[in-house]
């Protein structure tokens, strides 16, 4: 685990998880507040699990806040002072804002993963799902849901391996007004045709796993949103592609995220535009696609 004090000058920001090495938020970021004329430093540290304690008490001054990556969301929980509804109804943070520079000072929690999500798929043309198929049952899972009453869900279906994890998202769904139902793949993949029918299906399944298969009953209709991105396409995402449906990238999920986090980190509000906004948006996507080269 790095030392978040070592050679601290100036104003600070970091991504936290574990492993680490492959983020592209430095660089997205990075590229960020260089369009806002902002000479701040972001860096990564790895923190593994159950470590987030002695990372933080050893932070020393000159924080402005952290990006939380897994496993740590749920541990980031324990120091905000204030928790922004997102992050409250989902019982993760993604992003820890300070209200001062000092060692000591509180911060507020957010959950930018619930904002970013809705803000990719808009921009991707989905303004609506009434019917989603949600792959997985871990924390990006749990974004998703928070996400549906703004995409006018009525139906959930939740296929994971073991329902027993799927319980708590079931009851989230359940509190937000909407009809859920919870299968195994083995179910799902049994049941007929129009049981599989969706007009969103997203992936949050770790790792390009060859056991996701698609028949033409998944494609037809549906946009799939996989939250993975590297590589890519995902092997559920290229045979998406190849029966004529249309795909969503993890990407532009970890691109509107960052952005929310870009506009905490500044003061402003989750919804509220940055200076120059556009040439932030190009800049930073620009950054992202040069780390994947």
């Amino acid at each position: 685990m790095g030392e978040a004090q070592v050679g601290s000058t100036g104003t600070r920001l970091a991504v936290l998880g574990s492993p680490i090495g492959h983020s592209k938020s430095p660089a997205i970021h990075a590229a960020a507040y260089a369009v806002l004329g902002l000479d701040w430093r972001y860096e990564r540290f790895d923190v593994p699990e159950g470590e987030l304690a002695d990372f933080m008490a050893s932070r020393g001054d000159g924080w402005r806040g952290f990006s939380v990556t897994m496993p740590l969301k749920q541990e980031a929980l324990d120091f905000a002072s204030t928790l922004a509804p997102a992050a409250s109804d989902i019982g993760a943070v993604n992003t820890l804002v300070f209200d001062d520079a000092g060692s000591a000072a509180p911060a507020r929690g957010w959950n930018t993963d619930v904002t970013g999500f809705i803000a990719a798929l808009s921009d991707a043309g989905v303004e609506r799902a009434s019917r989603v198929r949600l792959l997985g049952a871990g924390g990006t899972a749990a974004a998703v849901v928070a996400a549906l009453p703004s995409l006018q869900t009525e139906q959930l279906s939740i296929v994971v391996r073991a329902p027993e994890r799927a319980q708590a998202l079931a009851e989230l769904a359940s509190s937000l007004g909407v009809r859920v139902e919870v299968l195994t793949f083995a179910q799902f993949e049994a049941g007929p045709a129009s049981s599989k029918a969706a007009d969103l299906v997203v992936n949050t399944v770790p790792g390009d796993r060859d056991h996701l298969t698609v028949d033409e009953a998944w494609v037809q209709g549906a946009v799939l949103f996989d939250v993975l991105y590297d590589p890519w396409p995902t092997k559920l995402a290229a045979h998406w592609l190849s029966a004529g449906g249309r795909v969503v990238s993890g990407l532009e999920l970890l691109l509107a995220q960052a952005l929310v986090q870009v506009r905490l980190f500044t003061g402003r509000g989750e919804s509220e535009p940055l200076p120059q906004e556009a040439e932030v948006r190009t800049a930073m996507r620009s950054a992202a696609l040069r780390v994947s080269e």
